[in-house]
């Protein structure tokens, strides 16, 4: 396993992009275990010498579909757009993945509704205990637009995370969401740094059936709160 957590108290020209530079061994590793077939890929094994030689940042993505590490295409202010050059990316601000393209299902949207600030550019480090949000999603196929999901956030202790070998002090904090009129609940799970709101670890379910598990290999932490 990449990680251990023990407790202690424009998406189309990324892609093309980085498709048209080609990918190094380790990125198209990665490429074909994520495009594999259903029936069991292979796990994908990533090492600290492996990420420290190539000279962009990274993450790593588990999906139903498979594994890969991602690599940063773009930045946008505070929106970071990472790819694989097969052509899976997703649009991660503030540690929330508010789009994902090239997948079975495509995330078309993600906004915070009824005058619900998002807790997630504030730093999840600062929220409060039982803080509830609204927010809004669009997906496809089916366009299913304005699906409304509400969540509460809970507060956890510090766990140590570890990722690569290298040992964190994380702040745990879960995130419970159902949709309006039911059909839909899941738990996020977010890792983040107690200082600053980093999200380093985080597991998201952005829409049904989409279950991500996302590691900051070699982090971007400009946009950091």
């Amino acid at each position: 396993m990449f990680f251990r957590i023990s407790s202690m108290g424009a998406v189309a020209a990324v892609a093309a992009s980085l498709a048209l530079a080609g990918c190094s061994p380790l990125m198209q590793g990665s490429v074909d275990t994520l495009s594999a077939a259903l029936s069991g890929p292979p796990e994908l094994v990533v090492t600290r010498d492996e990420v420290v030689a190539r000279p962009y940042y990274q993450l790593r993505l588990d999906s139903p579909w498979g594994s890969a590490v991602m690599a940063l295409g773009r930045v946008e202010g505070s929106r970071e757009y990472w790819a694989t050059s097969s052509g899976q990316v997703l649009l991660i601000e503030h540690g929330l993945v508010r789009r994902a393209v090239g997948f079975p299902e495509t995330l078309e949207a993600t906004r915070f509704v009824d005058g619900s600030a998002d807790p997630f550019a504030a730093g999840l480090h600062r929220i409060a205990d039982g803080a509830t949000h609204v927010r809004e999603l669009d997906w496809m196929p089916g366009y299913r637009h304005g699906v409304r999901l509400r969540s509460r956030f809970t507060r956890g202790g510090r766990e140590a995370v570890e990722i690569l070998g290298e040992r964190r002090e994380l702040l745990r904090i879960d995130e419970r969401i159902e949709a309006e009129g039911g059909g839909f609940s899941t738990v996020h799970s977010y890792w983040v740094d107690p200082d600053d709101g980093f999200v380093f670890v985080s597991v998201q379910e952005p829409v049904p059936g989409m279950t991500l598990r996302i590691a900051q290999l070699r982090p971007y932490r400009d946009a950091a709160q």
